[in-house]
């Protein structure tokens, strides 16, 4: 499976490690290569904390932070099978970000927003295929927190939740 997380925050970046480190190739989008590289910096810093407390071996650590690729472009996340947007809680914001994730990823893509707050309901409106859109909440820390709330919107389908789910 290859994983989109748009947003390398504290959030994002948490759920990109969780991503790379499941073994998910992993495309992270940030508005500039400065803020995508912080979030890279922030993965390598908890994946070397890792390696230092004997959980991961440093291959396994080399081997997740080669799985994970930074873009600034949105086109970048086409291909993913599952997209997580983990940006600013403002829900113009995240509605925009969805219809354009509609338009450029395929049919089949599974598009989810971290928020905590926020109806996904409202979020899954802005698109054309509301029925590939899911809440999946993870909570902060995500590396440290094996707790993921997934949120089934008015209209998403249930391979959608189920693809979220695995």
């Amino acid at each position: 499976m290859k994983v989109g997380v748009v947003g390398l925050g504290t959030m994002g970046a948490g759920i990109a490690q969780v991503s790379v480190t499941a073994g998910h190739e992993t495309v992270g989008r940030e508005v500039t290569m400065e803020l995508a590289e912080r979030g890279r910096a922030t993965i390598e810093r908890y994946l070397g904390r890792a390696v230092e407390k004997g959980r991961m071996s440093a291959g396994e650590r080399d081997s997740a932070l080669a799985r994970l690729t930074l873009t600034t472009e949105l086109a970048e996340l086409a291909d993913c099978d599952l997209v997580i947007e983990a940006i600013v809680e403002e829900l113009d914001a995240k509605r925009e970000l969805f219809a354009e994730l509609d338009r450029i990823t395929r049919p089949g893509a599974v598009l989810a927003t971290n928020t905590s707050a926020l109806s996904v309901s409202e979020i899954a409106a802005a698109t054309e295929h509301p029925e590939r859109v899911v809440g999946m909440h993870f909570f902060n820390p995500a590396p440290v927190l094996p707790l993921v709330e997934i949120v089934r919107a008015a209209r998403s389908s249930d391979e959608a939740v189920h693809i979220a789910y695995d």
